[in-house]
C-alpha cells in the first residue's frame, strides 16, 4: 500500500513540476479554429397519433389502425426495424372549456401513441411524408435532419483548426523575430465521439384528417461542424 502512495506521489509531483515548467516557459499561445459545412443525409421524423371518440375501446381501436397504416408505409422505406420505435398508447379523458357554461364540457375518450424513425436516403423523404398524410395521424411533432458521417467532419475540422492555428504561430514568430522551439500543449473544445449536430424543423400539424397533399422536401439547410484548438509553442530567444 505504501508503495503505492509513493508512486502516486511521484506521479502527481512530476505532473505539478511539468505543468510549471511549462507555465514558466516563454510561449505563443493561439487559438486556431476550424469548420466544415455539410449537407444532411439522413432524417429522423416522430408522428404524433392522438384520436378522440365516444368510448375508449372506439379511441384505442382507431389508434391501431392507424399506427398499423403508417408502419406498413414506413417498412417500405425504413429497412432497419431497429430504426423504428412505438410508445405505448396513452389514455385521458378530453374536454374543453365553455365560457358560457363555465366549466368543461366532456368531448369523448382521448388516446395518443408515438412513433420515431429514421431515414437514411432523403431522396425519397417527400414520397414517404406525402404516403403518410393520407393516414389519420394528428401531426408530425419533429423532424431532426443530421449527417451520419458527422465524426469524419468532426476530425476534418478539427485538422483545419490545426493547421489555423500552426499557421497563426508561424506569422506572429515571424513578425515578432523570435524563434519557435516545441509544441507544449495542444487541446481541442471537440473530439469526434461528441453527440452529432441536428436541424429541427417546426411541427405540422394535420389534425388528424387524413389530408393529403405534398409531402415535405429534404432540408436545404447546411449543418457546421465546427472545432476549436489551443495552442502553446515555445519560444527560444
Amino acid at each position: 500500500m505504501k508503495k503505492i502512495f509513493f508512486t502516486l506521489l511521484l506521479v502527481v509531483i512530476s505532473f505539478t513540476l511539468q505543468s510549471q515548467n511549462i507555465a514558466d516557459k516563454p510561449k505563443i499561445s493561439v487559438l486556431g479554429s476550424g469548420s466544415v459545412s455539410v449537407f444532411p443525409n439522413a432524417a429522423s421524423i416522430t408522428l404524433q397519433l392522438t384520436h378522440v371518440k365516444p368510448t375508449l375501446r372506439e379511441a384505442v381501436n382507431e389508434n391501431q389502425q392507424t399506427m398499423k397504416l403508417i408502419r406498413q408505409i414506413v417498412l417500405r422505406y425504413v429497412k432497419d426495424t431497429t430504426e423504428i420505435k412505438t410508445s405505448l398508447i396513452t389514455t385521458d379523458k378530453a374536454t374543453r372549456w365553455d365560457s358560457k357554461l363555465d366549466k368543461d364540457i366532456f368531448l369523448g375518450f382521448r388516446s395518443n401513441q408515438k412513433i420515431i424513425f429514421t431515414i437514411l436516403d432523403l431522396d425519397k423523404i417527400q414520397d414517404l411524408t406525402e404516403e403518410l398524410l393520407k393516414t389519420k395521424f394528428q401531426r408530425i411533432e419533429r423532424i431532426s435532419y443530421f449527417n451520419t458521417n458527422f465524426q469524419e467532419h468532426y476530425k476534418k475540422a478539427e485538422e483545419l483548426a490545426v493547421a489555423d492555428a500552426l499557421e497563426t504561430t508561424r506569422r506572429l514568430a515571424k513578425h515578432s523575430d523570435v524563434q519557435l522551439g516545441k509544441i507544449l500543449t495542444l487541446s481541442s473544445n471537440k473530439s469526434p465521439n461528441d453527440s452529432n449536430v441536428r436541424i429541427n424543423t417546426e411541427e405540422f400539424e394535420t389534425y388528424g384528417k387524413g389530408m393529403g397533399g405534398r409531402g415535405v422536401s429534404s432540408s436545404g439547410e447546411l449543418i457546421k461542424y465546427s472545432v476549436s484548438v489551443n495552442l502553446q509553442t515555445e519560444i527560444l530567444n
